[in-house]
């Protein structure tokens, strides 16, 4: 990935929808090279894919929580039921499995704490092999972007 490839992402991280026409005269790059070197980004997996960034507020999810998972025993039948779970269920937007005291970190959305409730007491604890939750409610947004750890000036962090 050269100096090219990082200002045509980061040109697409400001606006995802941006005409490959702009891009290019952003980059001082002709459109047709442009255009190559985004399908060799999205080809090598780099750009994965598009999508909109959705306001969850104006949606009805007043709520954000970070629900902490540790699972009884760690044994294939009851990972793969909770990860089954979790991936069934739309109001969990995140799952990483991690490091420390607990097994599972979980990003949740939900309309309220009652919702919440719901997904936790109802849902998550009643998972066969859950043994812990703990749930942490988010009050503010200080900084929320899925955007890579690079500025275009700078170069990107070597793999």
């Amino acid at each position: 990935m050269d100096d090219f490839d990082r200002k045509i992402i980061a040109a697409l991280v400001e606006d995802g929808r941006m005409p490959v026409a702009n891009i290019a005269q952003r980059i001082s790059l002709s459109a047709t090279p442009v255009s190559r070197r985004l399908k060799q980004l999205e080809d090598d997996g780099v750009i994965r894919g598009y999508v909109p960034v959705l306001d969850r507020r104006k949606l009805g999810f007043e709520l954000d929580a970070y629900v902490l998972i540790n699972l009884e025993v760690h044994s294939d039948d009851v990972i793969g039921r909770f990860e089954r779970e979790v991936r069934d269920n739309p109001c969990i937007i995140a799952c990483h499995a991690v490091t420390g005291d607990m097994d599972y970190l979980l990003h949740v959305i939900a309309r309220d704490v009652e919702h919440l409730n719901q997904i936790t007491l109802k849902t998550l604890v009643r998972i066969p092999g859950v043994r812990d939750v703990k749930s942490i409610i988010a009050l503010e947004a200080v900084k929320d972007s899925s955007a890579a750890p690079f500025e275009a000036s700078q170069g990107a962090p070597k793999p």
